[in-house]
């Protein structure tokens, strides 16, 4: 049977002693239980590299795109600054925009 945890929560502030135990379980925590995602490096070349970089090379303003492709300025503002990723099908409404086309390589 598993054991049920519980959150704890403290209302005070925590003692040196307290600081340290917590430091050394979320050492040991990570130590046996890595990053599901580790930060891999980016491929130089990516999809979203390209998309970016067409959009910084654009004529026009983020504004501008974004209102052509149909799709929210804060969305392509937030995507460049690498805040957030960007759907599948807002991709493709940029790139429509952008007059991007996806190739394979040889």
């Amino acid at each position: 049977m598993a054991k049920k945890l519980q959150r704890e929560f403290r209302g005070r502030k925590l003692t040196p002693a307290e600081i340290d135990r917590d430091e050394e379980v979320r050492r040991k925590v990570k130590a046996e239980f890595p990053a599901a995602r580790p930060d891999a490096p980016k491929t130089p070349h990516g999809l979203s590299d390209a998309l970016k970089q067409a959009i910084r090379d654009s004529q026009e303003s983020e504004y501008q795109i974004a209102q052509q492709a149909g799709v929210s300025q804060i969305v392509i503002s937030r995507f460049l600054s690498g805040e957030r990723d960007i759907r599948m099908a807002t991709a493709d409404k940029l790139a429509g925009t952008l007059g991007l086309k996806l190739g394979i390589e040889t």
